[in-house]
Parts: structure tokens; C-alpha cells; sequence
């Protein structure tokens, strides 16, 4: 007889009713109402959100094990039936085994399990009197059996009761583990099964890398520590891989009244998996169409707490209050990457649904000093600062030089929230549920076409009298009025320089150019297809109308986007990308007047930012 069977001849045949405290040693019940200040911060190693699943089992006649794991709690299926019998929600196996039933999990990281539940959904007279789970660390490539001699005990042989949720805490947290094995004494059904524990993530690289990494996600060791209110979804779905499925495995808020407006919300706390420098950031709202947030931003800390007071002095303001859409992902350049932070706080205006949150960043570890991360290209020598510049605005990044720092921007997908202070971005909406309330669709040509409206002002103004006194004496004592000048730009293809082998390509910052009396909008051809893209450098003018060298946004646009820049927004040149020309159709007001219609700023210092690919 094995051990199991063992345990179950004295727990259940010899004890019909054995009472429900009657817990092995070191083993703790957790109540229900304690259930976040216990597990509220731990991850659902098992969940088949995380990737875990089902490799073998014993026997699942009437109900699959794989229901185990699934994200929404097990519902009644009362008066259903199947050809083999009633329908339930959960694992159940069949009557009369003289030994247990047994179903072997695959964990969806190596993880150290902290404690369980184990829950008998709606079975009731049909439940596993009593369960047990063990652990292993199955090498990748291996499998293992249910008699392997590698597997360890994590909750003894413990007795259960019907139709519940049975919470344990273990009496110590297990070695890493990649597989369980869940048993049932002697057959009957589970509704749903949960480990929690901590990711053990993949070691670093022991030659750093350069690339960004999700330094939020679920497996690199993020956690989600604190959130004001998770009654619809859970703060810890945030960082789960992929997209998901629905609206089930986002974060959801109840509903508040009367808040929008008033600064107050809702908020989510995740510690990093280890402290680092946070870049960019990527805020999901799929499927979340009517009750997405309306705004959201973004902070950081460094603590050593494991959820920070939302009051506490430290946190920092790394994005600030943005307009969310429906149903899309939207990507921002974050402030402050020169620091490195423990956590991030997103706080949501007024409540609303998120799907996932990404913050990409460099781990400090791997970059004990941040100057390391600042590209230091070489500086134009002094003499060639007064000759006639290159006709080029991002130049591909060469030779380091130590002589000259400056700040490396993410050139994020572009998106039109992201990109709103700068100008507007034209393009339909598949999924027309993801375009911006305020754009107005109508249906057109007699039913053949949608039309998507007012996608970008045209706008223009006539300069101040006498700002441009030459051009006026050579014009009658006025500047020529501005004429809508509709045409096509035939751009040659600008790639960056990689760096390292496999690095990201990068360009340097140089020069920009603005249009202060007109918007200026571009519309790509199709030349490259709908996969095509194209850099889009824009920049805020300052006190002095001069480029505000903080606010340098860069944006990847794909082919399938057009852009429209606000009047006297800072702006690069078009950045054409790929392996051949790429035509734009251009609409701008011009006076004829160089001086009046572009005005063009080269830096002296030479190179002010990189610009990477994300």
C-alpha cells in the first residue's frame, strides 16, 4: 500500500466523519475574510492565465481536471446534464476506487509555494472527503509520474467538507517547484484548485543585455502588493502574460459616483521585480469599452516596504494625468528614467477597468551607475557647427565618445493619447469600439463605406505685423496670405545604426524644424504596406518658443497611421523607415516664404537625445 493510500485508510475508513479542524501538523485554515491580508499579494502559480495546466490524471469520467484552473470561480450547472451524467463545474472522477485519484498540475513558473486552495465548488454529497498536494521540480524537456520518488509532501492527506473554499497556509514555504500533484481520498470532485507562492524568475544575463524589460511582469518577479478596490477583477491580473480573453482577467473597480473630476480614484501598487529604471510604459484597456478609466498617471518610489503608503512623501510623478480609450493599449514615454525606483503606483480617474500594465525599464543590478545607460555619441567638432548642415534630422548613431552625454528616448508605438499634445493621429479603427469617443463615425456611399470625421484640424493663422519686416517690404507692406498647399513628400529611408549585436536601432537628435502659423499633416501612400512604419520626433515649445528639450517625445508609426502636427509644434523632418522610398500626402498652409513657413533649429551642442527603437 502506498503512503497516500496509507493515510487514507486511517483519516477516512477508519474515521467516517473526520472533523473538519483536524488538520496536520504545522497546516493552518485561513478564513475567507483574511484572505487578501494572507494570499492578496502571492501569485496564482496554477492559473491557466499564468500558463498552467493539466499533464495527466488518473480519472476525469464525469468532469475534466483542467477546470481546475481556470480564472472565474466554479459555477453551479445544477439540473445539466451530460451523456455520462450531472454536469459540474470542476475535476470529478468516478465512484468506488479503492485507492485515491490523483491529477499532476504544471505550474506556469517555477514558483514557491506559500499555501492553497483547495475548493469543492458546488459538489456536495459527490466532494473529495479529503486532499493532499505534493511538489517537484521537473528539469525542462523531463516529465514525471505519479510514483516518482521526487515528489514532496507541501499539504499532507487533509480532510474537507462540502460545497467550500478550504484555505491553507503551509507550515513552510516549499523549495522551487515546477510541478503539482493534487489527490483526492478516495474519488469525487473539486471545483477549483489555486497555489499561491512567489515566482522564482530566470537568472539575469550574466553580460547585460541593453534591451528593456517588463520589469511589472508577473514572470520576471513583479507582484501586486495594494490596490484601493478590486471588486469586479483583481490588481494582480495586471501583470498576467498576453492579452487575455475578457474583461474576467482585467483589473475592474466598482463603480463610484460623483468622483470624475473631483482628483479622487482608484489606485494599484506593484513592486518590481527588482528596482530599476523605468522607460516607458504600456496601459491595456481591451475589452474594457464602456468602463474603461477615463485618465490614469503614473508614479514611483523607492521603498523598502512592501506596499507604500499612498501618502508617503516618496512617490514621484512619472506620467502625468492622461486621457485613456476604450479597448486599446496605449504607450507612454515615462519621466525621471535616470532614476531607479522599487514600485509604481497607477492611479485610475475616477474607477474603470484595466487589462494589463507594462513598464519597461533596465534592472539597476545590471546598471549599478545610470550613466551607463546614457548614449554618449560623438560631438560635431566646433568648426562644423557653423557649416551648412546635412539636410538629415535623426543621423544614425556612430562611434562612442565620452565627451558628451545625453538622454536616450524610447520611441514608443504611437497612439493618439500619447501623442494629443503635439498634434492629432489619423487613422480608422478596425474594431471601431477603440476609436476615441469624440471622433463621430458615420455610415457613407450609400452603405459601402464608414467615415471617420474631423480626425484633425486644419488650422492656420496669418503672422503678427511686423514680426517678418523684410518679407512685408518685399510684399507690399504685408506677408503673403497663406494658400492650403496639398502635395506629396517622396521620402528616402533613414534607418538607425544597431549597436551591440541584436541591439535596438538608435539615431541622434540634431535638429528641428516647426511650423508656427500652420499645422502640417502627413498621410502615408501605402507604399510599404500596411506592416510599413515611420519616426515621428516632436517637441513642445518653451518660454521662448524655442524647442523645450524635456518634452522630446519619439513615436514607431505604422503605415496604416497619419499624423497631423499642431501649429508651432517642434517637430524632426520625416523619418521614412524600411528598404525603399515612401510617399506622403502633405496638407499645410504656406505663404511662399521660407522664414514664415519653416522655421529650422540645429542644436550647437550637436547631438541633444538618441532615440531608440523600442
Amino acid at each position: 500500500m502506498s503512503s497516500a493510500a496509507a493515510a487514507l485508510s486511517k483519516l477516512v475508513n477508519g474515521s467516517p466523519a473526520a472533523p473538519s479542524d483536524a488538520l496536520p501538523k504545522g497546516v493552518r485554515r485561513i478564513a475567507l475574510d483574511d484572505f487578501d491580508a494572507v494570499f492578496g499579494s502571492l501569485i496564482e502559480l496554477s492559473s491557466d492565465a499564468l500558463g498552467g495546466s493539466i499533464v495527466d490524471t488518473s480519472d476525469e469520467f464525469f468532469c475534466t481536471a483542467s477546470n481546475l484552473l481556470k480564472v472565474p470561480p466554479s459555477v453551479s450547472m445544477k439540473g445539466q446534464f451530460g451523456p455520462n451524467g450531472a454536469l459540474f463545474d470542476g475535476w470529478e472522477s468516478r465512484r468506488h476506487n479503492p485507492t485515491y485519484d490523483w491529477t499532476i498540475i504544471k505550474l506556469g513558473a517555477l514558483g514557491k509555494i506559500v499555501g492553497c486552495d483547495v475548493d469543492t465548488g458546488h459538489f456536495s454529497g459527490n466532494e473529495s472527503p479529503a486532499s493532499g498536494v505534493w511538489g517537484a521540480h521537473v528539469p525542462e524537456g523531463e516529465t514525471i509520474s505519479e510514483d516518482s520518488t521526487k515528489w514532496t509532501p507541501l499539504l499532507p492527506i487533509t480532510p474537507l467538507g462540502p460545497a467550500q473554499r478550504h484555505l491553507f497556509l503551509l507550515p513552510s514555504v516549499s523549495e522551487p517547484v515546477t510541478h503539482l500533484k493534487l489527490t483526492m481520498h478516495p474519488d469525487g470532485g473539486l471545483g477549483r484548485f489555486r497555489a499561491y507562492g512567489h515566482v522564482v524568475p530566470p537568472p539575469a544575463p550574466a553580460v547585460p543585455t541593453g534591451r528593456a524589460v517588463d520589469l511589472a511582469y508577473v514572470l520576471n518577479g513583479g507582484t501586486v502588493t495594494g490596490e484601493s478596490d478590486q471588486h469586479f477583477g483583481r490588481g494582480g491580473n495586471l501583470i498576467l502574460p498576453g492579452r487575455g480573453k475578457d474583461m474576467g482577467d482585467g483589473w475592474e473597480t466598482r463603480r463610484s459616483r460623483g468622483r470624475l473630476g473631483t482628483g479622487k480614484g482608484d489606485w494599484v501598487v506593484i513592486k518590481l521585480a527588482e528596482p530599476g529604471y523605468l522607460e516607458w510604459v504600456d496601459i491595456d484597456t481591451l475589452h474594457f469599452v464602456g468602463n474603461f478609466p477615463h485618465s490614469a498617471e503614473l508614479y514611483g518610489i523607492s521603498s523598502t516596504e512592501e506596499c507604500p503608503s499612498y501618502d508617503s512623501a516618496g512617490w514621484t510623478r512619472l506620467l502625468d494625468e492622461t486621457k485613456l480609450g476604450p479597448h486599446r493599449q496605449h504607450f507612454y514615454q515615462l519621466s525621471h528614467p535616470e532614476k531607479a525606483w522599487t514600485h509604481a503606483r497607477l492611479n485610475i480617474y475616477p474607477d474603470g477597468g484595466v487589462k494589463r500594465l507594462r513598464l519597461y525599464g533596465r534592472p539597476q543590478s545590471q546598471y549599478p551607475d545610470y550613466s551607463a545607460l546614457i548614449p554618449l555619441p560623438a560631438p560635431a567638432p566646433a568648426a562644423s557647427l557653423d557649416a551648412a548642415p546635412s539636410s538629415s534630422a535623426l543621423a544614425a548613431s556612430g562611434p562612442a565618445s565620452t565627451s558628451l552625454s545625453v538622454p536616450k528616448l524610447p520611441a514608443v508605438p504611437l497612439t493618439p493619447s500619447a501623442f494629443a499634445p503635439y498634434g492629432s493621429v489619423i487613422q480608422s479603427y478596425p474594431d471601431e469600439r477603440s476609436a476615441p469617443k469624440e471622433i463621430k463615425i458615420k455610415t457613407v456611399n450609400f452603405g459601402t463605406a464608414r467615415k471617420f470625421n474631423h480626425l484633425a484640424p486644419v488650422d492656420s493663422v496669418a503672422p503678427p505685423p511686423g514680426r517678418f519686416a523684410a518679407a512685408e517690404k518685399a510684399n507690399g507692406g504685408q506677408v503673403p496670405a497663406g494658400e492650403i498647399n496639398f502635395c506629396v513628400f517622396r521620402c528616402e529611408p533613414q534607418n538607425g545604426a544597431r549597436g551591440a549585436e541584436g541591439g535596438k536601432e538608435q539615431w541622434e537628435v540634431k535638429v528641428l524644424e516647426r511650423h508656427e502659423f500652420s499645422s502640417q499633416a502627413f498621410v502615408p501612400m501605402g507604399n510599404e504596406g500596411a506592416e510599413g512604419r515611420y519616426l515621428v520626433l516632436v517637441a513642445l515649445p518653451g518660454e521662448n518658443g524655442q524647442p523645450s528639450l524635456p518634452t522630446l517625445r519619439a513615436f514607431m508609426a505604422s503605415t496604416a497611421q497619419g499624423i497631423s502636427y499642431h501649429r508651432n509644434v517642434w517637430h524632426a523632418p520625416l523619418i521614412a523607415l524600411g528598404d525603399r522610398k515612401v510617399d506622403f500626402a502633405c496638407v499645410v498652409s504656406e505663404t511662399g516664404v521660407p522664414e514664415v513657413d519653416c522655421e529650422i533649429k540645429w542644436f550647437e551642442q550637436g547631438t541633444v537625445a538618441v532615440v531608440e527603437a523600442v
